[in-house]
């Protein structure tokens, strides 16, 4: 259990609390605030650092060079630009962190690492595609691997060496992926898909533990650090991640959101039948995970409870 790696939160419930502007809906999401607000940005990773998470996201999940080309109204080097941004507001959160601790020998997290946040070409089209993969089937591929690669060289260029390949909800987006990872050879990354509720299966209708596996075992050795899912209910993760070890040990991660449920129409609707995220900690840790965070709806003070809990584990 000493292996643990305890990932931030929900980057846009966080970013919440610093800013009034409305953040849900917006095409650019959080990513808008990297031109609009970055010392909100800059606190809201100093904000899970402080939390105690060992690694933080860049501020670009849902960034990418055409996206802020055409929300932002900037040329595509401008665009490039906020990227490198988002990378660079991270690692500046990172050394001021490790600054402000540097005398405080019972900090667990001392060594704070950064991921390039990288979601899926279906949150690019605001048409609800991300939630059922259905573009997997007919996008071109080409046309997939370039709107990812931009985005990509851009974080690898600012110094990012581990990737987060997240919420990707069809095999056929997931397998480019891990092709497109072996032209990054020093890059790792792990790979987390969004899956459907109360099943054994990402959104698109593939079985998520052969899709999981088979892009495990696509990768080139040790490139990629883990493979799993995240922004789903707690309560869903342990039956999609159980057994996946049939003939090999592969590393988990789990990130999952607040266990509420998102409406377009009512926002976050609490689901009161869901026990609480924390409850559901040692049996990850059963089944194998190795990375444990939150997605959606999931504050700084929710990555703190996290860290507790595995710790009151670890005693036992």
């Amino acid at each position: 259990m000493s292996n643990i790696k305890i990932l931030d939160g929900g980057f846009g419930a966080q970013l919440s609390t610093h800013v009034g502007a409305k953040i849900d809906g917006d095409p650019l999401w959080t990513s808008r605030f990297l031109a609009t607000n970055p010392d909100a940005v800059y606190a809201t990773h100093l904000d899970f650092l402080r939390a105690g998470a060992d690694i933080i996201e860049t501020n670009t999940y849902q960034a990418s060079v055409s996206s802020l080309m055409k929300h932002l109204s900037i040329n595509e080097e401008e665009s490039v630009k906020l990227l490198y941004k988002a990378v660079n507001l991270a690692k500046k959160a990172v050394n001021d962190y490790t600054k402000e601790i540097s005398e405080n020998d019972e900090i667990e997290n001392k060594n704070p690492i950064i991921a390039g946040s990288c979601g899926p070409y279906g949150a690019s089209l605001h048409d609800g595609s991300e939630y059922n993969g259905a573009y997997g089937k007919n996008t071109p591929r080409e046309t997939m691997i370039q709107w990812h690669k931009s985005r990509i060289d851009a974080l690898v260029d600012a110094g990012i060496e581990l990737l987060a390949l997240e919420t990707i909800p069809c095999y056929q987006e997931a397998e480019l992926l891990v092709d497109l990872l072996k032209e990054y050879p020093n890059v790792k990354a792990w790979l987390s898909f969004s899956c459907k509720r109360n099943s054994q299966n990402i959104v698109d209708g593939s079985n998520f533990q052969e899709v999981a596996t088979r892009c495990y075992k696509m990768a080139s050795p040790g490139q990629i650090i883990a493979v799993g899912v995240n922004c789903l209910a707690p309560k869903d993760v342990s039956p999609l991640l159980k057994g996946i070890h049939k003939e090999e040990l592969i590393p988990l991660i789990a990130y999952p959101n607040s266990g509420e449920i998102y409406s377009p129409t009512e926002g976050w609707i609490k689901d009161e039948s869901c026990p609480v995220f924390e409850s559901f900690i040692a049996e990850w840790l059963e089944v194998g995970v190795q990375y444990i965070g939150g997605c959606c709806r999931m504050y700084a003070e929710n990555i703190k409870s996290i860290r507790r809990e595995i710790n009151t584990l670890k005693q036992k």
